[in-house]
């Protein structure tokens, strides 16, 4: 098997070693599909070069080995769910953090991980329908936060981002209208899901909150300090966290946010906007970092560039 790690900053080698065979509790998945996320870019550009790094945890494929004490699962089964070490051909996973992929969905445009956390930071603020609902922050989180508020018919649904292409994407993908973030109305969403990672951007969706409204903070916010206005709680507002530890809620949203592709109510098709190989890696990083025009998601396929 070929593995891509991070062996010092910027950069990465492409190993080959022996197939190893799944341990108690492990499936084997060869990998289809794998995405670089946000949060590995810390890992990718500060690496200290001292002990190579595996990175990926965002992972479809389909099952070639099935460990000891695993049952119910079968060879050429397609999966999603959370993995280590994702970029690679195989990888060894334990069968209990993966879902099968409903029939009629394929693992070449589905990646798990993502859709069960933006499932479940909407669990968690509540975007039912007549409801008013903003989503700040308009990258590929936020992108499937728009499908999946719009599966629950609010009675208005607007994707706020500077990009004009992001804008676009979002009113083709559900959302009501699209707006610049200086554009958007001052306290006139009753639920505001933020995916910006940003200062500014936090700031602007605690603008967007109407009195007694939910601000949820779904973004990846890494680096600096954030702060929030104290006038939110004079407002009433109620600040949530997108995120979750257990697993067991990550599989549930996993679970509801595949019910939802299945039901042609999400797609990832027209996110997955840029591709790298196991060996030109550090290119979909530099992707990933720059951000050219036109990009939202940069994925990782197995084998080498034609």
């Amino acid at each position: 098997m070929r593995w891509s790690q991070v062996v010092s900053a910027r950069t990465s080698e492409t190993v080959e070693g022996p197939d190893a065979p799944p341990r108690p509790g492990e499936v084997v998945v060869r990998t289809a599909l794998s995405g670089l996320c946000t949060s590995e870019l810390p890992a990718w550009t500060g690496h200290d070069g001292s002990t190579p790094l595996r990175l990926g945890h965002e992972l479809s494929g389909e099952i070639s080995a099935i460990g000891p004490g695993v049952h119910g699962w079968t060879v050429g089964e397609q999966v999603t769910g959370f993995a280590s070490g994702a970029f690679a051909e195989t990888v060894h996973v334990p069968a209990k953090d993966l879902l099968p992929l409903p029939l009629n969905l394929n693992a070449n445009t589905v990646l798990g991980e993502p859709v069960a956390c933006v499932v479940e930071a909407l669990s968690r603020c509540g975007p039912t329908a007549g409801r008013r609902v903003a989503v700040v922050g308009l990258g590929f989180m936020g992108l499937i936060a728009i499908q999946v508020a719009a599966a629950a018919a609010p009675v208005h649904l607007v994707g706020v981002d500077r990009r004009p292409e992001a804008r676009a994407l979002a009113t083709g993908l559900g959302a009501h209208e699209a707006c610049a973030p200086s554009d958007a109305e001052p306290g006139s969403y009753d639920i505001v899901v933020e995916f910006t990672g940003s200062a500014a951007g936090l700031r602007r969706a605690g603008e967007l909150t109407a009195e007694h409204g939910t601000l949820c903070v779904a973004g990846y916010h890494h680096r600096g300090p954030r702060t929030l206005d104290i006038e939110l709680w004079y407002r009433g507002v109620t600040i949530v966290n997108g995120f979750t530890p257990q697993r067991h809620r990550q599989l549930q949203a996993l679970r509801d946010g595949l019910d939802l592709m299945s039901a042609r109510r999400l797609t990832l098709e027209p996110l997955l906007t840029h591709e790298a190989r196991l060996d030109d890696l550090d290119e979909g990083f530099r992707q990933l970092a720059e951000r050219p025009a036109g990009f939202v998601k940069c994925v990782v396929r197995p084998g080498t560039r034609t």
